[in-house]
């Protein structure tokens, strides 16, 4: 009698832990969209992967622009595509071995506000850019534009605009030539500022009013689709597999947003490697130059670093980077080398006693941990410059 018992209990534990998986899997069948949401954020979110983001818009067909959706709306996930594991932290992980009794781990997040404006920031883009349209005419008999201007704008045929749209007024620079090379890197497109739609007058005609400014905008300028980019990143590794090694995953600086001819601290540059070839945002690059040497060739010597640049933005080919320090100025051309932030933090917890940690999840315990060792050790003098750098940034959470 107390087997037959003991089998109906150990049936029922089955059933249970059954049923909990088919809810847990029921649970993430869905998403419901929160603002600032888009498509490409959604299959980062559950996939780790922005190349499915084409499967997941065929999969929701009442969507009619990835980037744009509304708060509350369902959004069906793929099937038969794994979820990536939420992080967690074990026994033996940094946040036991650090402490977990505060708020610092909900910070995960630092803050280039101080460093640039990232709405202005603008990008390189291979090829030129399509506009959805163009300033027509404005309501001023001034020569340029600013904020709270009313400008008309006309759109080209087909594109699905309403009241209340946001749109970059940009301009779009020459052909650039390519200054490690021949040939050219493309063309740099510059935010001018934005403007809202307020009023419909025209078929694809819209009045608008200019609800920031950047720099000097006139009749001409173009339009764009405004996407919102938080100034919150979170520190983190470039894929690996697609870069190669940190000794391998290098770039280039190939143009800078104001045609510098000298780069130096807190300008915004572009970068001639994107998302294919494994760089994203929030990598860390150490900014190299080869040591001057007198008579021997110096190829076993290190490379002289000037300083750090982030990745705020990472395109199918190209990037956009703030420069957060630089010992000196820099021409164009000039090499970028990533840094590897989980062998340097990894180094840097060692030396601090903490030589037992395995794992580390990069993008969610670097910066709590570096706000946890800020009151116990001397950051400038215990901790690899890059790390140090990181300290000093501003902290804010990501949403």
């Amino acid at each position: 009698m107390r087997k037959r018992h003991l089998f109906f209990f150990v049936l029922w534990i089955s059933l249970s832990v059954v049923s909990f998986c088919d809810l847990a899997w029921a649970e993430t069948s869905t998403h419901t969209v929160v603002k600032g949401d888009t498509l490409e954020s959604i299959c980062i979110q559950y996939y780790g992967n922005r190349n499915l983001l084409p499967e997941l818009w065929k999969k929701n067909p009442a969507v009619i622009d990835p980037t744009k959706l509304n708060p509350g709306e369902v959004i069906v996930l793929l099937e038969d595509v794994p979820i990536k594991p939420i992080s967690t932290v074990s026994a033996s992980g940094v946040q036991f071995l650090i402490g977990a009794e505060d708020a610092a781990w909900s910070t995960r997040g630092v803050s280039v506000s101080d460093y640039c404006d990232v709405d202005a920031m603008g990008f390189l883009s291979p090829e030129r850019v399509k506009p959805w349209g163009v300033i027509a005419s404005d309501e001023t008999e001034r020569i340029f534009l600013g904020q709270y201007d009313n400008v008309y704008v006309t759109f080209e045929k087909g594109r699905k605009v309403k009241i209340g749209d946001i749109f970059n007024v940009y301009r779009e620079s020459d052909c650039l030539g390519n200054p490690i090379g021949l040939g050219s890197v493309g063309y740099t497109v510059l935010y001018l500022g934005r403007l809202v739609l307020t009023e419909k007058v025209g078929e694809n005609s819209f009045k608008a009013e200019i609800s920031a400014s950047y720099r000097v905008m006139r009749v001409g300028d173009r339009v764009l689709p405004y996407k919102p980019v938080s100034s919150c990143i979170q520190p983190s590794n470039p894929d690996w597999k697609k870069c190669g090694d940190a000794d391998k995953c290098v770039a280039s600086i190939v143009a800078s947003r104001d045609q510098q001819e000298l780069i130096g601290q807190y300008s915004v540059v572009y970068i001639n490697r994107g998302y294919k070839q494994g760089i994203e945002r929030g990598n860390l690059f150490a900014i190299v130059t080869r040591m001057e040497t007198s008579g021997a060739s110096g190829d076993d010597l290190p490379d002289l670093v000037l300083g750090y640049l982030m990745i705020l933005d990472a395109r199918l080919e190209t990037s956009t980077a703030v420069v957060l320090n630089a010992r000196k100025d820099f021409p164009n051309g000039t090499t970028i080398k990533a840094v590897d932030l989980n062998r340097v933090f990894k180094k840097a917890l060692a030396a601090q006693g903490y030589d037992d940690i395995k794992e580390i999840d990069i993008r969610n315990e670097l910066v709590p941990v570096l706000i946890k060792l800020k009151d116990r050790i001397d950051l400038k003098k215990d901790l690899p410059e890059s790390l140090y750098l990181l300290s000093n940034m501003v902290k804010c959470s990501v949403k």
